[in-house]
């Protein structure tokens, strides 16, 4: 009599640990989970103004070399704050010499924005603010333009050759969201225009 009962107390007891478990569960189903935190760290989609702290120049420069630039103006990120002069640094991912009449040019990927404390700002280049270069020569022609009264002497001013942007110049980076390494390099861009030649009248 003692066996039978011992497995009945048995049966008994695994059948209340079955229904205490299946509980256990269905209250687990009914409960929503909790939203997942938001991430720490700094906006993204803000703009900041930024000018390079080296020369580049489509002479010598590689694809992949490193160029480093400046923010210059104080910007507020959340909880970080970063005083104007902040160091970062990016990569360039188009590299064309000049060749010919055909003009060289460059094309920046911004990188990140690194203060010295607090976490590293992930960057793109702005496209709405192009950084304004320069070609590294300038030629000068003098033409005649015959008129009724006389002649017309008009200087042609046009720049080409290798694209050089100096020490200082200005363009804009935007933060985006944080990420473990740089991104891929963008070779595919499209190379900078030459802008178009300036006519100056000589009286």
């Amino acid at each position: 009599m003692d066996g039978i009962r011992n497995v009945r107390r048995s049966r008994a007891a695994a059948f209340a640990a079955l229904l205490a478990i299946a509980a256990a569960a269905a209250a687990s189903a009914q409960t929503p989970l909790p939203a997942p935190a938001p991430a720490a760290g700094y906006p993204a989609g803000v703009t900041i103004d930024v000018a390079l702290s080296v020369a580049v120049t489509s002479e010598t420069a590689k694809v992949g070399d490193t160029f480093s630039f400046n923010t210059t103006q104080a910007v507020k990120l959340g909880d970080i704050d970063l005083p104007a002069g902040t160091p970062g640094h990016g990569r360039l991912a188009v590299v064309v010499p000049a060749q010919g009449d055909q003009n060289g040019s460059l094309s920046l990927q911004a990188d990140s924005i690194d203060p010295p404390s607090g976490p590293t700002i992930w960057v793109n280049v702005d496209l709405a603010v192009t950084p304004r270069g320069h070609y590294s020569k300038q030629s000068r022609r003098v033409y005649v333009l015959p008129l009724p009264i006389g002649i017309l002497p008009v200087v042609t001013n046009k720049s080409q050759g290798n694209l050089v942007l100096d020490t200082g110049t200005a363009f804009r980076v935007i933060t985006t969201p944080p990420r473990r390494e740089p991104a891929p390099l963008l070779t595919a861009q499209p190379p900078t225009p030459a802008p178009a030649p300036t006519v100056t009248p000589t009286p």
